[in-house]
C-alpha cells in the first residue's frame, strides 16, 4: 500500500474545510405563490433583484426553492408544510393566501410575505412598525391616491364614485375604507354596491347608473372575473370606468395607477436580505410599497376612453407607461 504524502493529506483537509465553509456560506430561500399571474411572476423576478442587489446571487451563494400551488390551497398547504420541513434560512410567500398558510404552519423560521393588499386584515401582522415575531414583509395596497387623481383629470366633473365589490372579500373592504379615505378631502363621495358573487356583478354595476360619475373596480377577484361585463355597460351609458390594476386596462377600462411589481418584489428582496444578514424578521418594518416608490405604472386604453365618452388630455398620454390604442 502506498503511502498519502503529509502534503496531499493536508490538501485533502483543506478541500474538505473548503467545501464546508462553502456549504454553510450559502443561504436557502423558499418562494412560493398561490397561482401565476403576471404581476406574481414580476415580483417573483424582482425578490431575486433585490437579494442580488445585496449580495444574496442564486447559484452562488443562494439557493432558491420555488414552488407553484397552481391556484390549489391543499396544495398550498403542503408546499408550507415542505418548506417548514426543509427548514430554509427565509421563507418568502407571495399573495395572501400563501402568505397565510406559511404563518400557520411556523412560528420560528423567518418570512417575509409580498403582495399581501392588508396584512393587518389578513392577520399576518399586528402592526407595521416591528411587527414582531418571525414575520414581516411588503403590502401592495393600491395607490389610491394617484388613482383618484387620474380621474379627476379625466372627468373634471367627478363628485361621486361607484364601488362593485365583495363585501365578504378583506381586500375589498380595505381598499373601500382606503378608497373613502382619500376621497372625502376631495369633496368625493363613494357609493358602495355589493356584488358577493361574480354572476351579480353586472346587476350591481348597474344600480349605479344614474347616481356616481365613474365607477372604480377594486383587485377583487370576485368582481374582476366578470370585468367585460362592467365594461359593456360603461360603454351602454357613457360611464367611465376604471381600476385597481393596470392589467385591467388592457380588458377595457380606461385607466389605472398602478404599482410596478419587479420594484415590489425587489423591496422585499432587500428585506430578506437583511433577514439573511441576522437580523429578526420582526424587528423589521413592514412597508406599504407605495409609500415608498417613487415611480407608478400610468395605463391607459384610448378606445375605451372613445367608447365611454372620455376626452383625454395630452398630459395624461405624455406620462403614461402603457397605452392601449
Amino acid at each position: 500500500m502506498k503511502m498519502i504524502s503529509r502534503t496531499a493529506l493536508a490538501l485533502l483537509a483543506t478541500a474538505a474545510l473548503s467545501g464546508s465553509v462553502l456549504a454553510q456560506d450559502m443561504k436557502k430561500v423558499a418562494i412560493s405563490t398561490i397561482v401565476e399571474v403576471p404581476a406574481l411572476v414580476e415580483t417573483k423576478e424582482g425578490v431575486l433583484k433585490g437579494l442580488a442587489d445585496k449580495g444574496f446571487v442564486e447559484g452562488k451563494n443562494l439557493e432558491i426553492d420555488y414552488q407553484n400551488a397552481n391556484g390549489n390551497m391543499p396544495t398550498q398547504q403542503q408546499i408550507a408544510k415542505k418548506f417548514v420541513g426543509d427548514n430554509p434560512d427565509v421563507i418568502v410567500p407571495i399573495t395572501t393566501p400563501t402568505s397565510q398558510a406559511m404563518i400557520a404552519t411556523t412560528d420560528t423560521i423567518p418570512v417575509v410575505f409580498t403582495t399581501v393588499t392588508d396584512p393587518l386584515k389578513a392577520k399576518l401582522i399586528p402592526q407595521y412598525e416591528k411587527p414582531g415575531g418571525n414575520v414581516t414583509g411588503v403590502s401592495d395596497a393600491a395607490p389610491i391616491k394617484q388613482q383618484l387623481e387620474l380621474m379627476r383629470e379625466l372627468v373634471p366633473d367627478l363628485k361621486t364614485i361607484g364601488f362593485v365589490y365583495n363585501p365578504g372579500l378583506d381586500n375589498a373592504i380595505a381598499t373601500l375604507e382606503e378608497l373613502k379615505k382619500q376621497a372625502e378631502p376631495l369633496g368625493i363621495s363613494v357609493v358602495e354596491s355589493a356584488s358577493p358573487t361574480t354572476n351579480e356583478v353586472a346587476l350591481a354595476t348597474k344600480k349605479l347608473i344614474g347616481k356616481v360619475e365613474a365607477v372604480y373596480i377594486p383587485n377583487d377577484t370576485t368582481v374582476v372575473a366578470a370585468l367585460e361585463a362592467i365594461v359593456k355597460i360603461g360603454e351602454d351609458v357613457d360611464l367611465p370606468i376604471f381600476a385597481g390594476e393596470t392589467g385591467a386596462v388592457a380588458r377595457g377600462v380606461i385607466g389605472s395607477v398602478g404599482l410596478d411589481y419587479v420594484e415590489l418584489g425587489r423591496i422585499t428582496g432587500h428585506i430578506a436580505a437583511r433577514v439573511l444578514n441576522g437580523e429578526k424578521a420582526g424587528d423589521i418594518d413592514a412597508v406599504i410599497a407605495y409609500q415608498v416608490l417613487t415611480e407608478f405604472k400610468v395605463a391607459i386604453n384610448k378606445k375605451a376612453a372613445a367608447a365611454m365618452g372620455v376626452e383625454l388630455p395630452e398630459a395624461v398620454l405624455a406620462r403614461a407607461t402603457e397605452i392601449i390604442e
